[in-house]
């Protein structure tokens, strides 16, 4: 138990520390440890691409805290990313609304609130800057 509880405060410490940014098209190149995962779903760059030049304030990543916890999977000196959020607006009338296209958390970096907190910044711009009256999210039976 004491090293489980170890284990469990450096997660604590690394989401404290972790930065949520606007996805940069160089993040493309990053974003294999979060990807590369079957709980995840693929797009190809130009869908990627059409988020960031239509909806960039709902394409936001969670990045490591600095270079000293990186993913092992990544031979990159950058910092990890640790997550991402891909988001719109989208709707009519009362229909209105933000929507989450994926928000997905690499496996080294789950369990610790991160979905939470893309989730809670994609409502917030939903209802601060979009006017949404709701967000929606749908999700495979198999996930």
């Amino acid at each position: 138990h004491k090293h489980k509880r170890a284990f469990d405060n450096l997660r604590l410490l690394l989401y404290i520390m972790s930065t949520i940014r606007p996805f940069q098209m160089t993040d493309l190149f990053k974003f294999n440890n979060v990807n590369l995962d079957v709980l995840t779903e693929t797009y190809n760059m130009s869908f990627y691409l059409s988020y960031l030049s239509q909806w960039p304030e709902a394409f936001t990543v969670a990045e490591a805290p600095n270079n000293n916890y990186k993913d092992r999977s990544s031979s990159s000196s950058s910092p990890s990313l640790m997550g991402y959020m891909l988001g719109k607006s989208e709707g009519t009338g009362k229909g209105w609304h933000g929507h989450v296209s994926a928000v997905t958390v690499a496996p080294t970096y789950r369990r610790i609130g991160l979905a939470k907190t893309l989730m809670d910044d994609l409502e917030l711009l939903s209802t601060d800057v979009y006017n949404a009256y709701f967000v929606d999210l749908f999700v495979r039976a198999s996930n």
